[in-house]
C-alpha cells in the first residue's frame, strides 16, 4: 500500500499512528508505504537496500513465524566493469566481509526493527536461508546477544 497514492487501510493507519506516537517516526514524516510479505520456514532475504519510497527509515514488524537473525552489512560500491568488461555504470552490492556490522535475534511473534540514517543509507540488510543459524560474534556485534554463540532454530 502506498500512502502517497491513497489512504492506508484503517488497521495500517492505526499502526502508522502508533509508530509516530512512540517516536519511531517524526510526525512530519510518518510511515508512507506498507509492504506485506510472507516467508516460509527457513526462507531468507538476500542482502539488499530499500528504495526511496521509504524516505530513509524502515520499520519491520514480524507478526508471526520463527526467530531469525537479522544482519546489517556495509554497502560496497563496485564498478560494473568488474562484472561487465565494457560498462562504466556502478551497482551496489553487499560487502563480502566475514562478520556483519550488526546482527540481532528477532523473535518471530511481535518483533519490531527500525533502521534509519546510516543503517538505512550505508548498509544492506539480510536474513539468511536455513533452519539453524548461530550468532557469530563474542565481540558485541549481536545487539541482543553480546556473548555470541546462540543457536537460533527457525
Amino acid at each position: 500500500f502506498d500512502g502517497r497514492i491513497c489512504n492506508l487501510p484503517s488497521v495500517l493507519q492505526r499502526l502508522s499512528n502508533t509508530l509516530v506516537t512512540i517516536g519511531a517516526f517524526h510526525p512530519s514524516h510518518p510511515p508512507n508505504h506498507v509492504l506485506i510479505n510472507e516467508y516460509q520456514p527457513g526462507e531468507g532475504i538476500m542482502p539488499h537496500t530499500d528504495g526511496p519510497a521509504y524516505e530513509s527509515c524502515t520499520a519491520t514488524i514480524s507478526l508471526g513465524g520463527s526467530d531469525v537473525i537479522f544482519k546489517l552489512w556495509p554497502r560496497q560500491q563496485h564498478t560494473a566493469e568488474l562484472h561487465h568488461e565494457h560498462s562504466s555504470s556502478t551497482s551496489t552490492q553487499s560487502a563480502t566481509e566475514d562478520e556483519p556490522s550488526l546482527e540481532m535475534i528477532l523473535h518471530g511473534n511481535g518483533s519490531l526493527v527500525l533502521f534509519a540514517n546510516d543503517a538505512y543509507l550505508n548498509h544492506c540488510h539480510e536474513i539468511r536461508e536455513g533452519v539453524l543459524e548461530e550468532t557469530t560474534s563474542v565481540n558485541g556485534v549481536c545487539g541482543n546477544d553480546v556473548d555470541g554463540g546462540t543457536l537460533v532454530k527457525r
